[in-house]
This record gives structure tokens, C-alpha cells and sequence, in this order.
């Protein structure tokens, strides 16, 4: 039976701005302009970077203008998050889009026979490893903004339900591919193991300096999936 690609989701829904709304697009080019400042700022030296003027500064906008549209730093700050939040999860929704794609080519395979598992296996610890390059090392400021607006999130009440948002569309576009793809008996378990797994990873590897070594993560990947699935990856050793 064809898979088919993500199921819509209720969070799919356009994420919404606090500060000022622009009602023109060069007001609304220069807002942005703003807010993509003030998340280099959040890169480079934390959530508590962010100040009207560093972020004006940065932006090469009159101090004015941060004001104008964000009334004050605790504005500035959720605003900023929600950016990264939407980045974030077209990211996310981009990679499943793409993930689902190979697995109508899958479709028509029972995962219960050798073949069809060998595939599946081959498929996860493939994809998974790739996705994980890409978030450490062409994705590391996102990530690195991730790390502190995580702090944030539990300090700041009002980032709080958009930290909240953003790991429950993570949450369920693993739980999901747990259980229509990989028809985990524990779909919701295992996709909290991959996150916290994912989370590790991403952390040492930022904490760490680590270069782009695949077959690091390949092989923590493969580790994840040989308990995941242990009557699986048999077939494929």
C-alpha cells in the first residue's frame, strides 16, 4: 500500500508576530531586517544579547526603528524566537517532505521479509545521518540559537507555549513516521528516544567542535536503530 507524505498538521498554521504589524513590505522588509539581527545576536552571544541598540546597530537601522516596532525587549525577544521557530520548522516540514518521498518507492515491500527490512534499515540510518549532518553543518547558527532559546523558553513564560509548539510538531512528525512507516508498536516512546537522541548528538557536536565526520553519526545511528529494531538490522549485518 503507497505511503503517503505527512499528514497536515493543526500546527501547520502561520506562527504570529507580537511587536508592530507593517502594513507596507518596506516596512515589513525592515522588521524582518530587525528580527534576523537580533537572532545573529542570539548566535553569538545568547538570548541576553539582545538590547534595542546592539540589535539597531547590527542591523544597520536607527535606533528608532527597533523601538517603533517592538515596544520593549521582552517584545523584541519573543518576536525573535518566533522567527527562529519558523525557520525551524519549514526545515523540519522540508526534510519530512523529503523523507516520505523515497518510501513510496518502499511501499510495496513487507518490511517482514529480508528485503523489505533491509531496505527500511538502510533507509533510516541513511537519512537520518544526512539530516543529522545538515542541522551541524550547514544548519550549526540555528542550532546554536536552538540551545539558548531552549534556556529561555523555561525562564521566559512567553516563549514558553512557542517552545512548546515547535518540539510538538517535532514530537509528532516522528511519531508519525513511528508509526505509519516503521509500524512501531511504541510509535510515541520512540519518538521521544530519536529526539533526546538527536538533541545529544547536536549538543556534542556544538560543544565539542566536532568536524563533519559521517561516520560518527553513522554509527550512532545505526547503534539507536540496532535497539530500535533489533530483528531488523540482522538482516543487514
Amino acid at each position: 500500500m503507497p505511503v503517503a507524505g505527512p499528514a497536515a498538521s493543526e500546527n501547520d498554521k502561520p506562527l504570529e508576530y507580537q511587536g508592530r504589524k507593517a502594513s507596507r513590505a518596506k516596512s515589513e522588509q525592515r522588521r524582518r531586517l530587525i528580527l534576523e539581527a537580533a537572532l545573529r545576536i542570539v548566535v553569538s552571544e545568547g538570548v541576553r544579547g539582545i538590547r534595542h541598540r546592539a540589535v539597531a546597530k547590527e542591523a544597520g537601522v536607527p535606533l528608532a526603528a527597533t523601538t517603533y516596532y517592538f515596544k520593549d525587549i521582552d517584545e523584541l525577544i519573543v518576536d525573535t524566537f518566533t522567527l527562529y521557530t519558523e525557520k525551524a520548522l519549514s526545515t523540519v516540514n522540508e526534510f519530512t517532505h523529503q523523507f516520505y518521498q523515497p518510501m513510496t518507492t518502499m511501499a510495496g515491500q513487507d518490511i517482514t521479509t529480508p528485503d523489505g527490512q533491509k531496505a527500511l534499515i538502510s533507509f533510516m540510518v541513511e537519512q537520518l545521518t544526512l539530516y543529522m549532518r545538515e542541522q551541524i553543518v550547514t544548519q550549526r547558527d540555528m542550532l546554536v540559537a536552538e540551545q539558548a532559546f531552549r534556556y529561555e523558553a523555561i525562564v521566559n513564560s512567553r516563549i514558553r507555549e512557542l517552545a512548546r509548539l515547535h518540539r510538538k510538531v517535532l514530537f509528532e512528525r516522528a511519531v508519525e513516521f513511528f508509526s505509519r512507516v516503521a509500524q512501531s508498536p511504541e510509535p510515541e516512546a520512540d519518538a521521544e528516544i530519536l529526539l533526546a537522541l538527536f538533541h545529544s548528538l547536536e549538543y556534542r557536536a556544538l560543544l565539542m567542535g566536532e568536524p563533519d565526520d559521517l561516520t560518527r553519526f553513522s554509527s550512532t545511528i545505526r547503534r539507536y536503530v540496532s535497539l530500535l529494531l533489533p530483528n531488523l538490522l540482522a538482516q543487514v549485518r
